[in-house]
């Protein structure tokens, strides 16, 4: 098996150059032929290659920890490591894993900065009954949140914005990174020279006559501006909130906001995990034993699923 996989490893690379226009064909079934054959983790050459050919996109097939499986499209060569190393296993599996465990309780969740429909995807499949509103200003990017919703047949009970919010009602730039290997971390905090205008609502405005009971919130910085734009549903319902401080500063500014509608400080999701680690919950005392059941959970299936994942397979 060892010589087939550096026969077969050699052979990729000189497949690709020959297909002008059927590559992202050739593109995907090599990488379901990848995933079948068990290299479960595209090697950083391989990933180069497609780079180079420029075959961002693939739909491939994702199964999380709690069993969850659906199709996928990729967005960006980004997005396409995170999605070819064993379902996603190296991308926030610890808070995608507590976020869909929470909303099996929900009725009406809101995923705000939905990007490619991940969260979105896994909390509406974990919950048939829950009604789920995802928000991704980003033009491109929503183009493919619709696609993966679309293709998971979730259209009925994911509702789709493309729009962004924040604290007032208005038009606003998106700043948009130079390079598209880095389309997640679009902001409306100034953080390059390309941008965007996009229409910009708020939670109030949106669903101050409905029941909020989840929210997931990854904005690039921008949270405290969401939430100043949320105040009465926050009072009035206070929803579990898993939110990204990419800061302490930012943490420091999401707590001097929620802590005056009845929010306690908030629990790291996990700290042993790069990309969980910088996400919060957020919660009043009311769900205080339901989040640290659902999180404890999460972060051992988190354990027990890297531990299997890293004995059974290797690079490609």
């Amino acid at each position: 098996m060892t010589k087939f996989k550096k026969i077969f490893k050699k052979s990729i690379s000189m497949l690709l150059s020959p297909f002008g226009t059927n590559k992202l064909i050739v593109y995907n079934l090599l990488i379901n032929l990848i995933k079948y054959l068990g290299f479960k983790k595209l090697s950083s050459s391989l990933i180069r290659a497609f780079e180079l050919n420029g075959l961002h996109f693939v739909k491939t097939s994702i199964e999380t920890p709690l069993g969850i499986k659906y199709l996928y499209l990729t967005n960006s060569i980004d997005d396409l490591r995170y999605a070819c190393r064993s379902s996603f296993i190296e991308w926030e599996s610890v808070s995608r894993s507590f976020f869909s465990s929470i909303a099996i309780d929900c009725e009406f969740v809101l995923d705000i900065g939905a990007y490619t429909g991940v969260y979105s995807i896994e909390t509406a499949l974990n919950n048939n009954d829950c009604r789920i509103n995802a928000f991704e200003p980003n033009p491109i990017i929503f183009s493919n949140l619709h696609n993966n919703i679309r293709i998971n047949k979730l259209l009925d009970r994911v509702s789709l914005f493309q729009i962004a919010l924040g604290r007032n009602d208005g038009i606003s730039k998106l700043y948009v990174p130079e390079l598209s290997k880095w389309n997640s971390m679009s902001s409306l905090i100034s953080t390059s020279n390309r941008y965007l205008e996009v229409t910009v609502s708020t939670i109030d405005h949106m669903f101050n006559s409905h029941r909020v009971d989840l929210i997931k919130i990854d904005v690039e910085g921008y949270e405290s501006e969401v939430f100043l734009g949320g105040q009465f549903v926050l009072d009035e319902f206070k929803p579990i909130i898993l939110a990204e401080a990419l800061t302490y500063r930012e943490l420091r500014n999401q707590k001097q906001i929620l802590s005056k509608y009845g929010y306690i400080d908030p629990i790291q999701v996990y700290s042993g995990s790069k990309s969980d680690r910088r996400n919060y919950v957020w919660f009043s005392v009311k769900d205080k034993q339901k989040v640290n059941f659902n999180l404890n959970k999460s972060r051992i299936e988190f354990i027990k699923s890297a531990n299997k994942n890293s004995q059974k397979h290797n690079n490609f």
